[in-house]
Parts: C-alpha cells; structure tokens; sequence
C-alpha cells in the first residue's frame, strides 16, 4: 500500500517494444503542486509522462505522452529495442512548463534479434581437477556412511510383544 505522502511511478517491461508504467499519486502531492503553483493549477494542467533513453549515461528525452486525467497505468510503444530507459511523471502547465513530480526506475529492453557478437568460448576440462590427495569417496565409502546394507529398524507400532 502506498504512502499518503507519496507517489510511486513503476516502470515494467512488457516486450522488445513495449513497456508498461503504472503509478499511484495521494492526494498529499496534489495539494502541494497546488500550493506551490496556485489554486486551480492541478485542473488546469495536463498530466503528462515523458520518456528519456539513456546512452553512455546521457539520459535524452524520446518522447512525450500526454495521458487521460483519470490513468494510473500506460503501456508505452517504442520505436527502438534493446534500450535503456527511465520515465518521468509530471504535469504540463498552460504556459507550457513541465513539471516533473515522480522519477521511475531504469529498465532495458530485449534486443529483438541475435546479437552480433558470434565469439565462441571454450573452457578447457582436461587439466587436473582434483590434486592426487583429493581423492573422491568410493561407492562403497558412500554406502557405509549411508548405512544402506543395514537391516531397517521396524516402527515402534510394528513391534510385537514376547509373551
């Protein structure tokens, strides 16, 4: 259950192409945004979530989605695959000027192919795994120590009594 005082902003990936964003605002940051951008401004701006894809640790903004007034949820489509991204939760004032009140978490995309990179990689397990002290139990060794050629002792309801 979320905080009253809190806004979460989930980021999940559904596919190569597609991801899904959901998110929960209390009413505790609407009246905030409203005290701080006037009365009235949280009816007069438009909820919006902004993409940005991240290369080499430069975030850039991809594309901005204006969404319903009364979403909690967005499946987001992408041009690309194989991509890292993060979303912002925000609102756009009439003149214009966003203002972002949730960062969600970073996630990457599945390539939609085979990866380029054809290298093979083979171990070598011929070498000597174990040191000639190390030597590995026997079957028998392991037989004993499970005492599995010993009679079974009956359960106490199985016993019969001597006259």
């Amino acid at each position: 259950m979320p905080n009253d005082d809190n806004v979460t902003l989930t980021l999940l990936v559904q596919n190569s192409y597609t991801v899904f964003c959901y998110f929960n605002i209390s009413p505790l940051i609407i009246k905030n945004f409203e005290d701080k951008n006037g009365e009235g401004a949280w009816k007069n701006s438009k909820p919006v979530l902004k993409v940005f894809e991240i290369n080499n640790g430069i975030s850039c903004e991809v594309k901005t989605i204006y969404l319903d007034a009364f979403a909690n949820n967005w499946f987001i489509n992408l041009d690309r695959c194989g991509v890292d991204l993060f979303v912002k939760l925000g609102r756009v004032l009439p003149d214009d000027t966003f203002i972002s009140f949730a960062v969600s978490n970073t996630v990457t995309t599945p390539r939609d192919q085979q990866s380029n990179d054809t290298s093979v990689y083979y171990v070598d397990t011929s070498e000597k795994l174990f040191n000639e002290t190390d030597k590995l139990p026997s079957v028998q060794d392991i037989d004993e120590s499970l005492n599995m050629h010993k009679e079974p002792k009956p359960y106490p309801f199985m016993e019969q009594k001597k006259n």
